[in-house]
């Protein structure tokens, strides 16, 4: 986004309407008579800028500063978000801030980690943003979803998958709704609970995604009282998984053969068991089922001790 009658060059996001675009550009200029300095990205000081336009009015609403402005989101209201990614010496940290077209903070909510992504709703009544991993922080991987009427946090937790793609909203019942990429769409209640765990752990089974397939399936069979059936619609997503394209890894091909003799044993299918932890046994003998292929080949062989 260029807007000459202001110097200001940067990124744009625009509302749904198409009547609010707020700009931001994370870099400082610094005029020193006839020269000047401009410091981008990272950096130790030097604020960003950000600016509020209006189409229809064809004029700027609002200008702004702060360290490091980034991956903004507008509402049909004029409210708006930015993430602030802070100067280098703020380690692991960032600042989640929602605007109202006066400039009146709405949200400022800090948090000991970088922030990963975020948005707005369509009418500016809810925003989200999710933060990424900080082992030194509880901040780390956490999803936090605002009431922006009320300028409350309604709830911040750590989400059932890693990093959603993109984010929906239901409004008016206070719904998340979260995109993750190649599994399917997820609803978060007010109180951050997850609405659709039957579904997501289907969705998961039945997706293209190999690697997300085996993780499934690896989490699925530490289930307790798995049932004979549960069990077999795990075994054949593992198999679709290979098909797919984990055999072609060499990785992920031990990772699936690993759970697809876990789930054998489980069926009873002992033999096949075995016959599959020896084939990972050979590519890899550190792949972790040695034990349980020797106390089978016992079992299957009478109680020999090899």
């Amino acid at each position: 986004m260029e807007i000459n009658s202001d110097e200001f060059v940067g990124q744009a996001a625009k509302s749904e309407s198409g009547e609010w675009l707020i700009c931001w550009g994370d870099y400082d200029v610094t005029n020193r008579g006839e020269s000047f300095s401009i410091r981008v990205g990272n950096r130790e000081e030097g604020y960003g800028s950000y600016v509020l336009y209006n189409t229809i009015q064809n004029k700027i609403i609002l200008r702004g500063h702060s360290a490091r402005p980034n991956s903004g989101s507008a509402a049909n209201n004029g409210y708006f978000a930015l993430e602030d990614w802070g100067f280098n010496g703020s380690g692991l940290s960032s600042i989640f801030y929602v605007y109202s077209p006066s400039g009146e903070i709405i949200v400022e909510r800090r948090f000991e980690a970088n922030i990963f992504n975020s948005a707005i709703s369509v009418e500016g009544k809810l925003a989200v943003c999710q933060t990424c991993h900080n082992p030194a922080s509880s901040d780390g991987n956490l999803l936090t979803l605002f009431d922006l009427t009320t300028k409350k946090e309604l709830f911040s937790t750590e989400p059932v998958e890693q990093w959603a793609h993109q984010y929906e909203f239901l409004e008016e019942q206070q719904i998340l709704v979260v995109l993750l990429k190649d599994i399917g769409k997820y609803r978060y209640d007010r109180f951050g609970n997850f609405l659709d765990y039957a579904k997501y752990n289907s969705d998961r089974l039945t997706c293209r995604n190999y690697g997300v397939i085996l993780r499934s399936a690896d989490e699925l069979l530490k289930e307790p009282d798995l049932d004979p059936q549960r069990v077999d619609t795990i075994l054949n997503a593992i198999l679709r998984a290979k098909s797919l394209g984990a055999d072609s890894d060499q990785g992920n091909k031990l990772y699936a053969l690993k759970l697809q003799g876990y789930a054998l044993e489980l069926l009873g299918q002992e033999k096949a068991a075995l016959s599959v932890y020896e084939e990972a046994l050979k590519i890899n003998s550190k792949i972790g089922v040695k034990r349980k292929a020797a106390a089978l080949k016992k079992k299957l062989d009478g109680g020999k001790v090899y």
